[in-house]
């Protein structure tokens, strides 16, 4: 790449400058336990570089990889940010160093954690009703664009915001460890969890019509389409599909892709699960992705089998072969009485059996 020289400033001046915000592009970009291992390297040269200090514990950043993440403490008087690890918002000196690359790197640190300080005190206050519920549905709408006009920094900008974001993360008050990217959603995101905390405290199914007088009774007024929008954003089913649930009496895991990567999160605990596909089928009475219900006293062990080549069941092996599966479950110790009960509701209520079952309801 030609680099042209600018009067008054060489060309090394220039280049050195272009691969320095390179490389502290990639510092932001460092996850925390990389970066920890980048300070501590860091400092570990500083030793070095001081003379008569070899080895001296003091300089020294040491990666507590168990206590990295900074909290989120609430008290008497309110809410406070209490970092564990100190080296993430230190801002170490380049006085008495002589090597640039040393000089570049406490610099890059530095303003790192200047960066991640001023994110994060400051939403300690922009989301303070979120950190004392928990509740995501809290959240006060935000952008990149928005919190950058609100809480200025010099040099932060909307792309050094965006890398650094992902990569910060801190513990709340009722002690679940939250990434910092999921502080920052928009206002459909907002309105949509709005919809969905509607939709999940009211028993009776709810059209979209009721879930606008709802919210207009909370001083929200989204039109018909919005909503309409906002529950396709969360998968949540349209009035008719809620009211033909046949799982009403459970509540199923949410879905996950079947994969072997998958399968560790699944217990070897007895339960029931249904598998999906991404497509609806057409049933008699409704169309319905399910297409296989079943129940195991291992879970895990039963689901494996359905990553495997030999599966008896020769209806759902054609699904296998030619879609990708999903999965959800209950756990259950009443599992073959709750699988009965499922098969029996969706018979009901599509008009016949999974696609895969052949037996039961």
């Amino acid at each position: 790449m030609r680099i042209m020289q600018i009067s008054g400033f060489p060309k090394t001046k220039i280049r050195n400058e272009k691969i320095g915000k390179i490389i502290f592009s990639k510092v932001l970009k460092m996850s925390l336990v990389k970066y920890l291992t980048f300070i501590e390297k860091t400092t570990k040269q500083m030793s070095f570089q001081i003379s008569g200090i070899v080895e001296n514990e003091m300089f020294y950043a040491k990666v507590r990889i168990n206590n990295i993440y900074p909290d989120m403490i609430e008290d008497k008087s309110g809410l406070r940010l209490e970092v564990s690890n100190d080296c993430l918002f230190n801002f170490y000196s380049t006085e008495n160093f002589t090597s640039n690359k040393l000089i570049c790197s406490l610099n890059w640190i530095k303003t790192r954690n200047e960066f991640s300080l001023h994110i994060l005190k400051n939403l300690l206050d922009y989301q303070s009703k979120y950190w004392f519920s928990g509740k995501e549905v809290d959240l006060k709408p935000l952008t990149l664009k928005q919190f950058l006009s609100l809480y200025p920094l010099p040099c932060l900008d909307h792309t050094r915001l965006s890398r650094l974001i992902p990569n910060l993360s801190i513990i709340n008050p009722q002690d679940q460890l939250i990434n910092v990217k999921s502080l920052f959603i928009s206002k459909k995101k907002h309105h949509a969890l709005l919809v969905k905390e509607i939709v999940d405290e009211n028993e009776s199914v709810l059209k979209d019509k009721d879930i606008q007088y709802l919210l207009a009774q909370k001083k929200y007024h989204l039109s018909l389409r919005t909503i309409c929008n906002c529950r396709k954003l969360l998968n949540i089913p349209n009035y008719k599909e809620r009211d033909a649930y046949y799982d009403q009496l459970i509540t199923f895991n949410d879905y996950r892709l079947l994969s072997k990567k998958y399968l560790n999160i699944i217990p070897s605990e007895p339960g029931v699960y249904e598998l999906s596909i991404s497509l609806k089928i057409n049933y008699l009475n409704r169309r319905s992705a399910a297409i296989y219900l079943g129940c195991s006293n291992n879970l895990r062990k039963r689901i494996t089998n359905y990553l495997g080549n030999k599966i008896k069941n020769v209806q759902l092996n054609i699904f296998v072969v030619n879609y990708d599966l999903s999965v959800r479950f209950f756990l259950t110790e009443k599992h073959k009485l709750i699988e009965k009960e499922l098969l029996k509701n969706f018979k009901n209520i599509y008009g016949e059996l999974p696609k895969a079952n052949s037996l039961g309801g």
